[in-house]
């Protein structure tokens, strides 16, 4: 045998019953404040034997009793975490592929249909001493008065509080939250790095160590709380103790029972984050999944106290996993000291004593569960896969990439491993631990991750005895705060994520816009207003986006042709809410829109180089930065193949030129029931004509081009211009780039600090604890111009796209390249703006920004919001059976239901019978890795931090596209309709956009 430290043999027998007991720093009474001793013994709380026993003996090796005296024994090299044994993770269910059960009978089978997998639910603690005596589901606690003596109260906190909450499994004492306005009260919130913060001492450390919970710390450890004056900042492992993920009725994952005043903020630990960024990260809790995550040392949030048992001496620091904690077996096998637990050295599929021997083996759940039930590793039969509280206690978060002791499991990978606790508020997700960093999380059971085997551990009904302090009391400031610098951390870390990223702020740079007080521009704003470009004179380029809607209309789905009122009378002029497609047709409904992609904004259209329109079918050949389209051919619908340039496209056009080409002859769009005659081409030839032998458009054309000759190719460039003039970028967040590039005549106040926050999350990875919104939306406009899959459901009318398992679905850009790779990809939407610009997504499906967030956050849960869903994933689901469908509060819903009088169900079925399969179908492909050429990217942020991001993207907003006054040069209406070259010919050739109340807009 092969041992990881100097520990004998003998000394190894009693390691575990040593940490047991916690008599390595004696046992006994501790001295409370009133010099009254400690007088809970436990000898009448429940210890969770079968047998009634008191807990004098909690391991009943008789070598440690509960009576004072310390028993004999070598003091072995260990580290110690400061606790005696892991909680259980709480959880009594069991599940399947999609469903959590009510109790452990629900179960994957094993391959054989009839033996169940052994899950969470059905090992450990809260299966086998699940008593709500002193805690539900395995949890053992013990309510404390100030003074240290024992609680006998009522349990109403409100009328009858107590001060601390002791946990008699693992030995650690917990500081109990009030409402009071004291230093313990809930509310209060402190940036990282005080007293007890890790590193903060080291004449080596790195970031920013703020003094801010030093009161709370310093009054706690003063007065004693609970007999006790070595308080302090609890460590990653001591917060994931107390987690209960077996508790779905309650806001919290922690018993509030026990620990009132819970809050939905983070909760810091006392780590720094080892990282990328590192030095402006530390280690933080959420208590409403139950999740860790690393958090901006500048973002205020909780504290939660902890005094725990006195660790034995040892190499290692508070958060480290060092060499001596385990020993290593010649046959596969690692046994952690601390813990008892017994684990595969390598991962499955790994062998070899530096495990580089195989092929790591990724696993689906269900998969994991039962090669870990099968396995006869090192001739045991009982292998499992690790509760998530198990495999978490292996993580080293003073290392990354990966966050584990590599000398003890080598060839660890970053990769993510499973674990066997399924995750209770989304029942088709279980939870992981990521070892680049040492997150865990969930994710959907049909993912495929790694797997590490454990077996056996700790005495699963043996709690631990009292502590007697042996640390010195910390109740002194050492004075070791951060002095505050000429800019902000915040200012410093986004500053330094900006220039890794290429931001400027200005995205304009280098590029040839037009004004729109240019002649081709002015022509194209009469051009944009004009009924002649389409079919059936009722229609313009405005209808769909116009000024004052974001340069789009508001809608989910757009209305071009046959448009009417809410009582079906032809509306051609009303723009936005309240328009509705006439649907006379026979394959068309009466208010139904015909067009099931949203309508993109054309502000800033100049600023975008690779494609247009969400399936990309306008593109540049090479997307030169800056060039707008205009370097190269373009490829579009007309092309002859998907890699040929259009041949009627001039050279030097750009890709609104190309892209102004195509609604005008889109039968939904603008062309209506028009004929198209010889095809496209000779089409747009026929609009030409329209505008020939008329004085005022020849004036116009002779003014932009120097002739009267009107042709569609001059159309089409004048539109461009007009497009393309529609700059709107002088918004808060480029002012304060340029601050942080060193213009000091910039104001570094042009975002709140919320906003600037959410910027750090917004351009921060998802396995870094960012939003990863610019690993897509990335560069001054804030779109990388390529296609990508977020799984968003179908809600609208369909793309006629059908297969095998779809009907009239839509496949976005697989449409146009042919690769089935890139089914439901569509191009990433620019940001500038962000805040008009809804409804959002290439379906229209979302109503705001946080719906936008929601679903990057959670895709199932936000999928089942959309829809009204229990699971998207249950095959018996049904639209809205929950009643509150997200999609019947769209304005295009609201105002189909008021002009059909038809309820939301028989909307969303009308609108397309296949959408809800389709739903199902391509949700689950988006995010299969095997399948899809660019799933989403995966992210861990809670509503807070998602609030923040939300904020930053307001930021991103232009104030000229919420004035009037200021959007007036890009608008016809009634104060300048005379200067219309329509206004003498046919006055109602011009579009004079309405509302739906018949005000102007």
């Amino acid at each position: 045998m092969l041992n990881g430290s100097k520990i004998a043999a003998a000394c190894r027998l009693f390691c575990i019953a040593l940490l047991l007991t916690c008599t390595a720093c004696g046992s006994g009474g501790s001295s409370s404040s009133d010099g009254n001793p400690f007088s809970d013994d436990q000898s009448d709380s429940t210890s969770g034997s079968n047998d009634g026993a008191t807990n004098d003996d909690d391991t009943g090796d008789g070598e440690a009793s509960g009576d004072g005296d310390a028993p004999d024994y070598i003091e072995p090299e260990v580290f110690s975490n400061g606790m005696a044994a892991l909680n259980d993770t709480g959880i009594d269910f069991g599940s399947n592929s999609n469903t959590n059960g009510s109790d452990c009978s629900l179960s994957l089978m094993a391959s054989d249909g009839v033996t169940p997998l052994a899950q969470d639910c059905a090992q450990g603690r809260d299966a086998e001493a699940s008593s709500d005596n002193d805690g539900i589901n395995g949890f053992d606690f013990t309510r404390l008065n100030a003074n240290g003596s024992k609680y006998t109260g009522s349990g109403e906190f409100e009328t009858d509080p107590w001060a601390c909450v002791r946990d008699n499994r693992t030995g650690l004492l917990w500081e109990v939250k009030t409402r009071d306005g004291s230093i313990h009260d809930a509310d209060n919130t402190y940036r990282w790095g005080g007293l007890t913060a890790l590193d903060r001492g080291s004449v080596d450390r790195t970031g920013d160590y703020y003094d801010d919970w030093n009161e709370l710390v310093i009054g706690t450890n003063a007065k004693e709380l609970c007999g006790y004056s070595d308080w302090r900042v609890p460590t990653n492992a001591q917060m994931m103790s107390i987690i209960h993920f077996g508790l779905e009725s309650r806001p919290f994952k922690v018993d509030t029972d026990y620990f009132p005043n819970a809050i939905g903020d983070f909760y810091w630990t006392s780590a720094p984050y080892r990282g990328s960024h590192g030095e402006f990260y530390a280690w933080a809790f959420q208590l409403v999944f139950g999740n860790n995550k690393n958090l901006q040392r500048y973002q205020a949030s909780a504290v939660r106290l902890v005094r725990v048992i006195d660790p034995f001496s040892g190499s290692g620091g508070a958060e480290e996993t060092p060499d001596e904690r385990y020993t290593i077996d010649e046959n596969g096998t690692v046994t952690d000291v601390a813990t008892g637990l017994m684990w595969a050295q390598c991962v499955a599929g790994l062998e070899g004593a530096l495990c580089n021997s195989g092929d790591a083996r990724s696993m689906d759940w269900g998969t994991a569960l039962e090669y870990a039930q099968n396995s006869t590793l090192a001739g045991h039969s009982d292998w499992r896969l690790p509760n998530t509280k198990e495999l978490f206690s292996l993580i080293n978060f003073n290392a990354a990439e990966p966050a584990i002791n590599l000398n003890i499991f080598p060839a660890t990978t970053v990769d993510y491993t499973w674990t066997s606790s399924p995750m209770i508020e989304f029942s088709q997700d279980s939870w992981f631990i990521n070892f680049k960093t040492g997150l865990n999380w969930f994710k959907g059971r049909d993912d495929t991750m790694l797997v590490r085997l454990v077996r056996e551990g700790t005495d699963n009904l043996a709690t631990t005895d009292i502590d007697t302090q042996e640390i010195a009391a910390v109740t002194s400031d050492d004075g070791l705060g951060t002095m505050a610098g000429s800019m902000e951390p915040v200012d410093i870390h986004a500053q330094l994520l900006a220039n890794e990223q290429g931001f400027t702020g200005d995205p304009t740079t280098g590029r040839d816009l037009p004004h729109i007080n240019d002649p081709k521009a002015q022509l194209g704003k009469a051009l944009f207003y004009s009924k002649r470009l389409s079919g059936e004179y009722d229609t313009a380029c405005a209808s769909c986006h116009h000024p004052m809607l974001g340069g789009g209309d508001n809608l989910s789905w757009p209305v071009g042709y046959d448009a009417v009122n809410i009582f079906h009378n032809s509306a051609p002029d009303l723009v936005g809410p309240g328009r509705y497609f006439d649907g006379s047709d026979p394959d068309e409904l009466e208010g139904y829109p015909v067009i099931g992609r949203n309508a993109p904004s054309l502000f800033n259209v100049g600023l975008l180089d690779n494609s247009l329109f969400w399936d990309g079918r306008i593109e540049s050949m090479n997307g030169a930065p800056g060039a707008r389209g205009t370097s190269a051919g373009i490829i579009t619908p007309d092309s002859p193949d998907s890699s040929t340039p259009d041949s009627n496209v001039p050279e030097g056009a750009s890709l609104a030129n190309a892209q102004s080409r195509f609604p005008t002859v889109t039968h939904e769009e603008m062309r209506g029931d028009e004929p198209l005659g010889g095809g496209n081409q000779s089409y747009r030839d026929m609009l030409a004509q329209r505008f020939v032998g008329i004085q005022e458009w020849e004036a116009l054309f002779q003014s932009a081009y120097g002739t009267t000759e009107i042709t569609f190719d001059r159309i089409a460039e004048a539109l461009a211009a007009f497009e393309e003039s529609m700059v709107f970028t002088e918004n808060p967040w480029k002012e304060y780039v340029a601050f942080l590039l060193g213009d000091p005549s910039r104001d570094s106040n042009a975002l709140t600090h919320d906003q600037k926050v959410g910027a750090v999350l917004f351009m921060t990875e998802g396995d870094e604890g960012g939003a990863a919104c610019s690993e897509c939306h990335s560069g001054d406009a804030f779109t990388d111009g390529q296609y990508h899959a977020i799984g968003l459901g179908q809600v609208g009318p369909g793309h006629g796209n059908d297969n095998l398992f779809v009907t009239d679905s839509d496949f976005g850009r697989q449409n146009i390249s042919g690769d089935t790779g890139d089914a439901y990809h569509f191009r990433t939407s620019p940001l500038l703006n962000i805040a008009v610009t809804g409804p959002y997504m290439h379906n229209g499906a979302l109503s705001n920004l946080r719906q936008v967030m929601d679903v990057y956050g959670n895709p199932g849960g936000a999928m089942n919001e959309l829809l009204g869903l229990g699971t998207i994933l249950n095959a018996n689901a049904t639209f809205n059976e929950t009643g509150d469908a997200d999609y019947c509060e769209l304005q295009s819903v609201i105002n189909i239901m008021a002009k059909t009088d038809e309820n939301c169900e028989e909307v969303y079925y009308n609108m397309n019978p296949f959408a809800f399969e389709n739903t199902r179908f391509l949700f689950r492909q988006s995010f299969d890795d095997s399948v899809s050429n660019s799933p989403a990217p995966e992210i861990d942020i809670n509503i807070q931090q998602s609030d923040r991001v939300v904020r930053f993207m307001e930021a991103l907003t232009d104030p000229c596209v919420t004035d009037r006054a200021c959007l007036q040069p890009w608008i016809y209406d009634s104060s300048n309709w005379t200067e219309h070259p329509d206004y003498s010919e046919n006055r109602n050739f011009i579009l004079i956009a309405e509302d739906r109340d018949g005000m102007e807009l």
